[in-house]
């Protein structure tokens, strides 16, 4: 997880002024989409799947419970991390990169994916605003080759400018393809309005539960140590509160209309 970059719009800065009510409004926003989400477990566990994720960890984050589901069921599985993760923790961009990608290797390994299911794109860290064409024609590229049934990725309501794009050029790379988009939330927690905008519209989630792999997800979220902070307080990494949204009971996904050009707001 790369320090999160958010553009400064004045949707951020309404959201900035929430802050001290986040925390009561991100429980009643999650209890209220579990409530109306549509628990799709059996479903998704038979689904042949692409995951994207931003940086090495938001796999796991995001999905990593659906992930192991599907493994255990026999379901192929495909990972792509889009970026190298150099920008975190701070220092020398090719050590941190070899950590990180250390890290990737042995969550993948609880996740029960081999490198053969990992593919790397050549993209920097924080660095993919700008280079949107060649992120779409590189997850195209991964799309033809596997064909998946469903591709699950960060969304473009995502607050993080790396995980916003990716969500975007996913859109645009399966566009035509018939093949389902969904869109997993990471950042929103620290936005929960986002959150709100998909019960104000109507958009039910889809639901996989957890229930048989948390311990094993936890294991496999502690395999990033570099992302970690020891303290709720700490200027860096993810904060043992942040942590707890991706703990719960169920792993939450939002399905993209991909013929209606949707954006999520």
């Amino acid at each position: 997880m790369s320090r999160p970059v958010f553009s400064r719009s004045a949707r951020v800065f309404v959201e900035d002024a929430l802050d001290p009510v986040n925390p009561a409004l991100k429980v009643l926003v999650r209890s209220a989409l579990f409530r109306t989400g549509a628990d799709v477990t059996d479903e998704a566990a038979r689904r042949p799947c692409l995951v994207l994720a931003p940086h090495p960890d938001d796999e796991t984050l995001g999905v990593g419970a659906t992930v192991m589901r599907k493994v255990d069921a026999g379901t192929p599985v495909h990972l792509v991390v889009a970026t190298d993760g150099s920008k975190s923790p701070p220092g020398d961009p090719v050590e941190v990169t070899a950590l990180r990608s250390a890290e990737l290797r042995a969550a993948c390994s609880v996740l029960g994916l081999s490198e053969d299911d990992v593919t790397r794109l050549p993209f920097v860290d924080a660095e993919l605003v700008g280079n949107e064409e060649a992120l779409v024609a590189a997850i195209a590229e991964v799309v033809a080759a596997r064909r998946p049934a469903e591709v699950l990725v960060t969304g473009e309501d995502d607050p993080h400018e790396d995980h916003a794009l990716l969500g975007k050029a996913t859109r645009r790379a399966l566009a035509g393809t018939g093949i389902s988009m969904l869109t997993y939330p990471i950042w929103q927690f620290d936005r929960p309005a986002r959150l709100v905008g998909y019960l104000r519209r109507g958009r039910r989630p889809q639901l996989v539960r957890t229930n048989g792999y948390r311990e094993r997800k936890r294991v496999a979220v502690a395999a990033y140590p570099s992302q970690m902070a020891a303290h709720n307080d700490d200027a860096e990494g993810l904060r043992p509160n942040f942590l707890r949204n991706f703990d719960g009971p169920y792993e939450m996904f939002f399905p993209v209309d991909l013929s209606a050009g949707d954006v999520t707001a």
